[in-house]
């Protein structure tokens, strides 16, 4: 699963809000799911063993999900919950070895553990024989970190990496697939022939875990309605302008959202610094995600090299990504 960027309307689509994500090619976790007798995680350097799927399950009543693969047991008891819900399950549990590695780095915005959650759930779906909605596959890893965790989180990063490419999560309205509650997607695409270049930047020494931001923004959520259905409308209003290959709209609706995200919901200093850094040097920049990384459309060569060139003077890694 790749990596992903909010471009527009962040983080209303915790809100009832909509957000214009993408995948970001070049960085990705890997999960594979290989059926066998036992039940083995095994990745981040620990392998983990329970001889059936059931002594698995009993060992998380006992224990808990752990640490190191916390978020690949998750997303694996919500998968297995969700399919005793709906009857799917009938002899298909049978033991899997499930594997994992990521290129994504962790906790600075570039949505890291979800895809290693979506890719478990993926996976091991797949292996078991079970053709599950891509929709409902966000929604269980969203489940995942949220209600099984208790890490604060929405449906941006879980959609756009279940779906792939460039969409338009929209959470003003919800479907129900099997039971689950999914907010409308819309995929978006730039006009035949059109192409579109984002940088992308991230300062490792400032990882954080999401939940750090978005929690006390929960708590606070009364206060945000106005300024979140302000983001959600601009993400609309983006996703019409990618699809007429307006990339100069779309730059300016990247600067809206940070303009309207720093007034109402500001990222700490450091990590508003990365993207008052990219700014600086005329790019239209925002955060893609809860700070330590940011985005920015490539619409000048000249100033995005100069952008390329502050990030490595900042010590910062980057990457350059064309958006489909």
């Amino acid at each position: 699963m790749p990596a992903r960027v909010g471009l527009v309307g962040n983080p209303s689509d915790g809100y009832g809000g909509a957000v214009l994500a993408a995948a970001l090619g070049g960085l990705h976790a890997e999960v594979s799911a290989t059926p066998q007798r036992a039940l083995t995680l095994d990745g981040s350097g620990v392998l983990a063993m329970w001889p059936t799927v059931q002594a698995w399950l009993e060992c998380v009543d006992r224990e808990g999900h752990g640490t190191e693969q916390r978020i690949i047991s998750a997303a694996l008891w919500t998968l297995v919950d969700h399919l005793r819900r709906t009857g799917l399950e009938a002899e298909r549990l049978t033991g899997l070895g499930l594997r994992w590695h990521t290129t994504v780095p962790r906790s600075i915005g570039l949505a890291g553990s979800s895809a290693l959650a979506v890719g478990a759930i993926d996976a091991a779906s797949t292996a078991w024989g079970v053709n599950l909605d891509r929709r409902v596959i966000a929604a269980l890893a969203l489940r995942a970190e949220r209600d099984v965790l208790g890490i604060a989180a929405g449906w941006q990063d879980r959609i756009v990496q279940s779906m792939g490419g460039m969409v338009l999560v929209d959470t003003a309205s919800m479907d129900d697939l099997d039971g689950v509650d999914v907010p409308v997607v819309t995929i978006v695409g730039l006009p035949h022939g059109a192409h579109l270049d984002v940088l992308v930047g991230w300062a490792a020494g400032t990882a954080t875990s999401s939940d750090d931001y978005h929690a006390p923004l929960r708590r606070n959520a009364a206060s945000l309605v106005g300024s979140m259905s302000e983001l959600g409308a601009i993400a609309r209003s983006a996703a019409r302008a990618v699809e007429r290959g307006d990339t100069i709209a779309l730059a300016e609706a990247v600067d809206r959202t940070w303009t309207i995200r720093q007034a109402c919901a500001p990222l700490r200093a450091d990590h508003t610094a990365l993207v008052e850094l990219v700014r600086s040097t005329g790019m239209h920049a925002t955060t893609p995600g809860s700070g330590g990384s940011v985005v920015a459309p490539c619409l000048d060569e000249r100033v995005t090299l100069a952008a390329i060139a502050a990030l490595g003077a900042a010590g910062c890694a980057y990457l350059r990504c064309a958006l489909a």
